[in-house]
């Protein structure tokens, strides 16, 4: 269970950074900062949990990848 919610976590933590770096690329700075903090709180979530296990390292990578390559699909729409 901890490897999925570790792939969860950075995939929504990358996913929500593709909307971030678009408010900030559109000078709106709430948003931006809203995203920003959905990003760190998943960012911290992946964090703690690879930091006590290293293995968690392999579904955090393929989170990111997968969550940056989603967001960006998503965005394109």
């Amino acid at each position: 269970m901890d490897y999925v919610a570790t792939f969860f976590a950075l995939f929504f933590t990358d996913a929500f950074n593709t909307y971030n770096l678009r408010a900030v690329n559109n000078n709106e700075a709430l948003k931006s900062s809203s995203w920003a903090v959905a990003v760190y709180l998943m960012a911290g979530v992946a964090i703690i949990n690879y930091t006590s296990n290293h293995w968690m390292l392999i579904p955090a990578c393929a989170g990111a990848f997968c969550g940056t390559w989603v967001g960006m699909k998503i965005r394109r729409r």
